[in-house]
């Protein structure tokens, strides 16, 4: 049987591999030949950063106390009253706890002469050991 599969495959005129069955495209008028056609530019690949991870415990030392501006507002960060929560999975571990290369904060306001206030909410990413940046502030609308 393979062989007069064989046979068959030689007289149709191909020796039955793959490149046979593909169909020859040639330039369309006006297209460049494959020969003319100028390779697209490349970027030069970006230098990897190594992102900075940290735990929760982490993030709420460094945050606590700092005021934030949001809408408009100065917003003091209360380690009591903050919550955080690393966003994603984790980026790895440091001392055998997550870490996570950015967070979700919510900070509720208590302005005064009112119960509570709009929430603040924030994201934090760790830009180095100490340092970090706080990015999409608002306040929340109830």
């Amino acid at each position: 049987m393979l062989l007069a599969a064989v046979l068959a495959a030689l007289a149709c005129g191909g020796d039955g591999s793959a490149r046979d069955a593909a169909p020859t495209r040639t330039p369309d008028a006006g297209e460049p030949a494959p020969a003319e056609r100028t390779p697209e530019p490349t970027a030069a690949p970006e230098p990897a950063r190594r992102a900075v991870a940290w735990t929760r415990a982490e993030l709420l030392r460094r945050v606590a106390g700092r005021r934030l501006r949001v809408d408009g507002r100065a917003v003091r960060i209360d380690r009591a009253t903050v919550t955080c929560g690393g966003m994603g999975a984790a980026a790895g571990r440091r001392g055998g706890r997550p870490a996570w290369t950015r967070f979700r904060c919510v900070q509720p306001t208590f302005p005064a002469g009112a119960l509570a206030g709009p929430d603040a909410v924030f994201v934090v990413e760790p830009t180095g050991r100490r340092t970090f940046a706080v990015t999409e502030r608002r306040l929340t609308e109830y």
